[in-house]
């Protein structure tokens, strides 16, 4: 078996008769809203707005889905990749609850959303387990239980003998989270889609955006047919477009790989413990190792500055050679084995590595979602909550510490 280089997983597996086609734009077209962005935050965007009775047109310069949402992980979990003691420390403890506890509901409602609306993405709740490895993981660890237990946020200790039989790992501790969960982000992509344009939202695909303007009562899109005239644009992309370049200096764009294996035999099992957790250690940054229903094992690490497309295949059999060697020491039984698939993940964290949300005072009628980063597929349902409450004029209180005031300090 010959290793797939640069091919996600999710969207090889998609039969390609059953994707579905969106129109180019064309013409003239206004809209109250319209949403640059086609992957998961800009599709669930789409849905929120639309569920709301707000008119909506939807702008992907390529395919639906087939960026990096076809490429993440899929985690679906409840805490932000940013630890609650460092978010105490940069912010403070009262914006740090706020910021992790929104994250939970938001995770909570994205997967009661998919579970209402039937959409069929493999949503398999789990917990998540950050692990302690090594001696100097301990002090780390128990220094962020004991910060989330004094701001009441959810997490249980985990001993050393319940992590080796969760995990079959040999460490010094983990902190557990409970009501994480697994889901396929293409077909998550796509059914949200689906449902905004039941909800009489318009999708575009293949449509560049070449400019937006501002216009005397609105914005306007100009794409390759035509033009889209609106009251707001939302932009809803993982790092910051060209056209909104001065904002990328509080972004950091990487490259993440991901390694996944054919499925394990029965004897490379037994040493992944009893428990099918998504596991993360305490790497800077960390690796993520999950394992799929049909016993597949996901590898996701050795992030690298972002690279220029031509040496992005070459980077890619070198970190996929480096995932699984960094694998196989955890779990031996697993060397020798030869990854089925192995892509990059781009990556885009804030300068805190929580995600972005919200208006920025430079671009009247506009408002962001950058950064999601390392923060899983529950932060797009976040921000189009956040979103879709900024657009209305009725935020949440404190829906403006998602915001870029929060970079700027």
């Amino acid at each position: 078996m010959r290793t797939r280089y640069g091919v996600p997983y999710w969207l090889d597996r998609y039969p390609k008769a059953r994707q579905p086609s969106y129109p180019r734009h064309r013409g003239a077209l206004d809209v109250q809203v319209a949403i640059l962005g086609g992957g998961l935050t800009g599709c669930s965007a789409a849905y929120v707005f639309a569920a709301a009775g707000v008119r909506v047109a939807l702008v992907e310069g390529s395919r639906v889905g087939q960026g990096g949402s076809a490429s993440c992980p899929g985690l679906l979990r409840l805490e932000p990749a940013v630890p609650f003691d460092t978010l105490k420390t940069q912010h403070g403890v009262r914006v740090a609850r706020h910021l992790w506890q929104s994250f939970r509901r938001a995770g909570l409602d994205m997967a009661a959303t998919i579970r209402r609306l039937r959409v069929r993405c493999e949503l398999v709740p789990d917990a998540a387990l950050r692990v302690g490895l090594c001696d100097g993981d301990d002090r780390t660890l128990r220094r962020e239980m004991a910060s989330m237990r004094a701001a009441g946020v959810e997490g249980s200790w985990l001993t050393p003998a319940r992590l080796r039989q969760e995990t079959g790992l040999t460490g010094v501790g983990a902190i557990r989270s409970a009501g994480d969960a697994f889901i396929d982000p293409y077909r998550a992509t796509l059914g949200l889609a689906a449902e905004a344009a039941k909800r009489r939202a318009l999708v575009f695909e293949r449509t560049p955006v070449t400019r937006v303007r501002a216009a005397r009562k609105g914005v306007e899109l100009v794409t390759e047919g035509g033009i889209i005239r609106a009251d707001t644009v939302v932009v809803a992309s993982n790092h910051p477009l060209p056209a909104f370049k001065p904002l990328r200096r509080h972004f950091s764009l990487t490259d993440a790989f991901c390694v996944l294996t054919p499925a394990v035999p029965s004897f490379v099992r037994r040493e992944f413990g009893r428990s099918h957790a998504i596991v993360i250690d305490q790497g800077e940054p960390p690796h993520i190792l999950r394992r799929t229903s049909d016993e597949r094992v996901m590898f996701v690490g050795a992030d690298q500055p972002a690279v220029p497309a031509r040496a992005r295949e070459r980077a890619m059999v070198q970190r996929t050679g480096q995932l699984m060697y960094e694998l196989s020491k955890l779990y031996p039984a697993i060397a020798g084995t030869r990854p089925e698939y192995g892509w990059f993940v781009p990556v885009s964290t804030a300068s805190d590595g929580f995600v972005c949300i919200g208006p920025h005072r430079n671009y009247p009628r506009h408002l962001f979602a950058f950064g999601s980063g390392r923060n899983g597929v529950a932060s797009a349902f976040l921000a189009a909550r956040v979103l879709l409450r900024q657009y209305l004029g009725i935020p949440d209180k404190g829906d403006e510490l998602f915001g870029f005031t929060r970079l700027l300090g």
